[in-house]
């Protein structure tokens, strides 16, 4: 009886002065809330209390008019979807005219799936260490999160690991590359290398070369033709051989393979720039 006859006074008030105040009788504002007991050690309770919902209750809420404000003491219940795609941790919770936002005391902008780099080793407030770890092991709102992101066996493996933008054919969470690489012959440049060559040529050793004419020619005799006359450069002829062929001094030409080794020991080429090593985070909600 006492809380109807209350409410009606404040509706006569507000339709009588348009401004309504609770232990207050110069009201300042629509809604004028002054505390029962402002100082002392009184142990009354004074505040205003926002109705408590769980996320299935925040959820189905039809015609929610903007700026509604719920508190949600329980995320067990209900799905990161709809209205209710913010909500991920029990909290204040206002109504933007289309979804359910978070009341960040903190002042963060996080949403579920944000990724982040930090010096900490460990799960921090709603952060999930990227170390490839199962799903289930997680605690049950952030294994909620983690199936709303597509996340249902094991989370992202980050480590030792840089990231990039996927690709149009990639997924989220493919992962490609590698720290180092090998150069191969097919990865050489299509040019002749300078230098020069040691070479031995296979031979009989040293050796001479044979007149032209055969093995009989004379070398003594009666110049302009004795023992049968003739001339050098005929059988039986005399005179001095000065030649061995008709070649004279010459040449040997040679065409062989050579195999120039580089000196290398095909150790692999580090393929990543100078960094800073970091651990990297997923929000999945406190």
């Amino acid at each position: 009886m006492k809380k109807l006859y209350t409410a009606a006074l404040l509706l006569i008030g507000g339709l009588i002065f348009s401004q309504v105040g609770i232990n207050s009788i110069d009201p300042k504002a629509t809604l004028d809330i002054a505390a029962k007991n402002a100082t002392g050690t009184i142990t009354d309770t004074d505040g205003i209390l926002i109705p408590h919902v769980d996320r299935e209750r925040a959820q189905n809420m039809a015609a929610v008019e903007t700026s509604t404000m719920i508190y949600v003491n329980d995320i067990s219940t209900g799905t990161n979807s709809g209205k209710a795609i913010r909500i991920d941790e029990a909290g204040f919770y206002y109504f933007d005219g289309i979804v359910w936002q978070k009341l960040d005391l903190n002042n963060h902008s996080y949403s579920l799936g944000d990724i982040q780099y930090s010096a900490r080793a460990t799960d921090h407030d709603g952060w999930y260490l990227l170390d490839g770890r199962p799903v289930v092991n997680l605690p049950a709102n952030a294994q909620s999160a983690a199936a709303n992101l597509g996340l249902t066996g094991n989370l992202f493996d980050a480590v030792d690991k840089t990231l990039k933008a996927k690709s149009t054919t990639e997924s989220i969470g493919t992962v490609g590359g590698n720290t180092s690489f090998t150069i191969s012959q097919s990865n050489l440049p299509n040019i002749a290398l300078a230098g020069t060559a040691s070479v031995t040529i296979n031979s009989a050793g040293s050796h001479a070369h044979g007149p032209d004419k055969g093995t009989g020619f004379l070398i003594t005799g009666l110049p302009g033709g004795g023992y049968g006359g003739g001339s050098a450069g005929s059988w039986g002829g005399t005179g001095v051989a000065t030649t061995t062929a008709s070649a004279g001094g010459h040449t040997h030409t040679l065409s062989q393979a050579v195999a120039i080794p580089l000196g290398g020991s095909n150790q692999p080429i580090d393929n990543r720039s100078a960094y800073l090593a970091l651990n990297t985070f997923i929000y999945l909600g406190e």
